[in-house]
C-alpha cells in the first residue's frame, strides 16, 4: 500500500516551508501483537481493500484508518520497534523508504494482497510451515512525511506508543508524502511463531 514519493508531493501546491524544501522525514513503526488479535487480519485487509492508494487523501485515509485500528487492538500489544529520521533530499528519503520496503518485504513468506497505485492484487495464502504454536502478527507502518523534525522517539511503553499513533491520527493530510502499511501473516489463519518472531523482527523490544 503505497506511493510514488515525488509524484505526491508535487500534488500538493501547499506553500508551507516545510512542504516546498527537499527536508523529508522517514518513519517505521512496528508493532507486534498477540495472535489472539484475529480480527486484526481481517480489519488490515477491509481496509486496504478499500482504499484509494492512488491518491493522496486515500492514502491519508488508509494510515488513519490504520493507526485506529492499532490503537483499539491495544489489550494485544506485545513489542515494538520505532524510528524516525530527517534527511536532507527527496533522493536520499526514498532511497531509505525502499531500503525499508524491501527489508520488511524479504521477511514474509507470502503476500497475499497487495494494493499498490489502485491496483489491487491477491493470492491464495500459503500453509504454514512449521507445526509450532501460534504467536505473533506483525504490522508496519512506512512513512515519508514533509516534516522538518523526526515525528517521534524510540518507544518502550504502550503509553509512548498510544501517544504516537495518536498523533498519527492527527497529522496533516498535506504532508504525507507516501505510506506503506505491511503486516504478517496476511492470512487469518495464520500466526507468526515464537521463533519467527526472535529471528525475523530482533530489533522489536517488549513493551509493558
Amino acid at each position: 500500500m503505497e506511493q510514488d514519493l515525488q509524484a505526491m508531493s508535487d500534488s500538493d501546491g501547499a506553500d508551507d516551508s516545510e512542504l516546498t524544501n527537499d527536508i523529508v522525514t522517514v518513519s517505521r513503526l512496528q508493532v507486534a501483537l498477540r495472535s489472539r488479535a484475529k480480527r486484526l487480519q481481517t480489519k488490515l485487509s477491509d481496509i486496504a481493500l478499500r482504499a484509494n492508494t492512488a491518491t493522496a487523501e486515500g492514502l491519508f485515509e488508509l494510515l488513519q484508518e490504520t493507526a485506529s485500528t492499532l490503537l483499539e487492538n491495544a489489550d494485544f500489544w506485545t513489542h515494538v520497534l520505532a524510528g524516525s529520521q530527517t534527511v536532507d533530499s527527496r533522493e536520499q528519503a526514498e532511497a531509505l523508504f525502499n531500503q525499508y520496503s524491501i527489508q520488511e518485504r524479504s521477511k514474509f513468506s507470502a503476500e497475499t494482497l497487495t494494493n499498490v497505485n489502485g491496483v489491487v492484487s491477491q493470492k491464495a495464502p500459503v500453509a504454514p510451515s512449521s507445526s509450532e504454536q501460534p504467536a505473533y502478527i506483525v504490522v508496519t507502518l512506512l512513512l515519508g512525511t514533509a516534516d522538518d523534525a523526526p515525528l517521534f522517539n524510540e518507544i518502550y511503553s504502550t503509553s509512548l506508543l498510544r501517544d504516537v499513533l495518536e498523533d498519527i491520527t492527527l497529522l496533516r493530510s498535506r504532508f504525507l508524502l507516501v505510506f506503506e502499511l505491511l503486516w504478517t501473516p496476511q492470512d487469518v489463519t495464520d500466526s507468526l511463531t515464537e521463533a519467527d518472531l526472535a529471528s525475523d523482527y530482533a530489533d522489536l523490544v517488549p513493551i509493558a
